[in-house]
Parts: structure tokens; C-alpha cells; sequence
């Protein structure tokens, strides 16, 4: 293990013990150190060590990496690929924790509680400084990335009477049908159409920087921004302009390009903006469930010869266990 943020290994090692296997957690130091320290294992599961070319090539046994997350921007998968290596992530670990956060973001910048109660701590007692406040109901909640965390956000968001839009081109179309969600196939007319714009996409080459200076002037003036998933997808330098010019309503963030960003980011200086760090996963039960579903897919490869969620398929006929 390359790295952690909780006090011990008990609940790993307890899973990985079923196939006589011994968790080594790294001592620290830069990614190249970290990697090189591991350099003859047979499995990694790595939290936030970045997996590029260069720390990959130190590996020579290694068949697989689990990510310990839902993302998997942080890893070369070319390079994992072309050395043979089975990577797989943990993508349903926080999905209605995600979704929780997500909603609570965006009643944040709608209903804007935290300013007011902020206000009234401090001895004031004035509701208008919250205004303009819409009413959600009859609103379109749009759905960039109709996976699990946004079936289960758009769920949350129809409770408040909310329309749902989606635009996944990935998505068969019963989901679409069951889940209420209108379809949206041209990617410039969902975004044009939607009152609140939420972002539930991995990052990719075709996503990185995708809501920018063109994409946000395609949104409705009153509309409103969300970001729980990554920080790349939003060019922020075109959303700070926007929320400075009115071109849009508000913006919440649970992600930035930068984490932890170096100072105070200039998007939070922006108008009607609330930015969390990086916390929409976060519970008390989703850690250890994040946790036991990443050592158990060490288990899987080594018992079943592939982990459930393997993400390069192209990888696993050549691998031999």
C-alpha cells in the first residue's frame, strides 16, 4: 500500500489474510521513493501516489493496482497497460454520499443558509442579502454523467419537484426511462437548456476543460454550476469571469485543479461561490467500506485471476496467475 489516511492496516489485512498475503504500506517519502520501496510486489493499492510512466516502470511483478477511489486520473493507464498490469478502482464505495454532498452544495448556493446564518451570528438579521432566491420546484436539474452518483443525485433532486435532464451517451436508454430523465444526445443543447448544470463524469482527455469559457456562455443567466467529480473538468479561470460578470447564478465546487490549493484560490473570491475540500465522499462508514472493497479485489485477482471492477480489459488474456 503506497499510502493511507486512516490509523491502521487491521481491516485490510484481514481481508487479504484469506489468500496468505502480506500488506507492506510504504514508508513515505516522494512517489519515486514510495514506488521504488515496492518495487518487487505482486499487488498495489494506491490512495493519492500518482501511478505515472515513470513510477510504474519500477514495478517488476506487480499484476495488479487498485485504486483506492473512484477515479483513476492519476494513473498512466497506457503505461499500466503495456506492462502487463490489472487496474481497477472502487466506483460504488460513496455514491450516496457523493450525491448527499452534491445536493447539500447546491441548496447551499440556492437557499444560501451558511450566509445567512453566518449573518445572523454576527449580529445581523436581514433575509434579502440571500436574494435572488429561486424556487427549485419546476426547475431542470440537468445530469452531466448519468452513473451511479448521478442516478442517485438526480433521485435527490426530483424530491424537491425538479425535472431531470441528462446528457451520457454511455447510458442505455431504459435507465433514462426509469429514472425519469429526459435525454439529451447534442451536448451544446442540454447545457443551454438546464437550470442547474452538475458534473458526474470521470476525467479524460475528451473531458478536461470542458466547461469553459464557450460552455458557460451557452448556460442560462439565473443557472447554476456543481462540481463533485473532478477538478479539470472546469477551466476556472473562465469560471471565476463568469461568475463576476453574471453570466451565471452561482457555482459550488467539492474539487479543484489544485489540492490542496497553494494560498487562497482566486475562485474564492468570486461571487456566490462555495467551494468544500474534496469531501463528498467522506463518512464514517464509507472509509472502512472503501477500504475492505480494495483488498478484496487484491483477493479476487489472486483467487479468481481478475478483480471485479478491472477497468484495462485488454490486459487480462495476457496476464498469467
Amino acid at each position: 500500500m503506497t499510502d493511507k489516511t486512516w490509523p491502521d492496516l487491521e481491516l485490510e489485512k484481514q481481508v487479504l489474510s484469506s489468500i496468505d498475503a502480506e500488506l507492506i504500506l510504504s514508508g513515505g517519502g516522494s512517489p519515486e521513493e514510495i514506488c521504488a520501496e515496492g518495487r518487487d510486489c505482486d499487488a498495489l493499492m494506491v490512495l493519492f501516489t500518482p501511478m505515472n510512466r515513470k513510477n510504474l516502470e519500477m514495478f517488476r511483478n506487480c499484476k495488479v493496482l487498485i485504486r483506492m477511489g473512484i477515479g483513476i486520473n492519476t494513473v498512466d493507464m497506457e503505461a499500466a497497460t503495456e506492462k502487463g498490469i490489472m487496474v481497477a478502482n472502487v466506483p460504488d464505495y460513496c455514491q450516496d454520499e457523493v450525491a448527499d454532498h452534491t445536493i447539500a452544495l447546491f441548496l447551499e448556493i440556492t437557499r444560501k443558509v451558511g450566509m445567512l446564518d453566518k449573518q445572523v451570528k454576527m449580529g445581523g438579521w436581514d433575509m434579502d442579502i440571500a436574494n435572488p432566491v429561486p424556487r427549485l420546484q419546476g426547475k431542470v436539474f440537468g445530469l452531466f454523467g448519468c452513473g451511479g452518483i448521478g442516478i442517485r443525485t438526480g433521485r435527490r433532486a426530483a424530491s424537491f419537484g425538479m425535472k431531470l435532464a441528462g446528457y451520457d451517451p454511455f447510458l442505455p436508454e431504459r435507465i433514462f426511462c426509469e429514472e425519469g430523465i429526459k435525454k439529451y444526445t447534442d451536448f451544446d443543447e442540454f447545457i443551454s437548456e438546464v437550470d442547474v448544470l452538475s458534473l458526474h463524469v470521470p476525467l479524460t482527455n475528451n473531458t478536461h476543460g470542458i466547461i469553459n469559457k464557450k460552455t458557460l456562455g451557452m448556460m442560462k443567466p439565473g443557472s447554476y454550476l456543481i462540481n463533485s467529480s473532478r477538478g479539470p473538468l472546469v477551466d476556472e479561470d473562465a469560471l471565476y469571469d463568469a461568475l463576476e460578470n453574471g453570466d451565471i447564478a452561482g457555482a459550488a465546487l467539492d474539487v479543484l485543479c489544485e489540492e490542496p490549493p497553494k494560498g487562497l484560490p482566486r475562485l474564492a473570491k468570486a461571487k456566490n461561490i462555495v467551494i468544500t475540500p474534496h469531501a463528498a465522499w467522506n463518512s464514517t462508514e464509507a472509509i472502512p467500506e472503501l477500504r475492505i472493497k480494495a483488498a478484496e479485489e487484491v483477493v479476487r485477482t489472486f483467487s479468481e485471476g481478475r478483480p471485479r471492477n478491472l477497468i484495462n480489459r485488454e490486459v487480462y488474456a495476457s496476464v498469467g496467475l
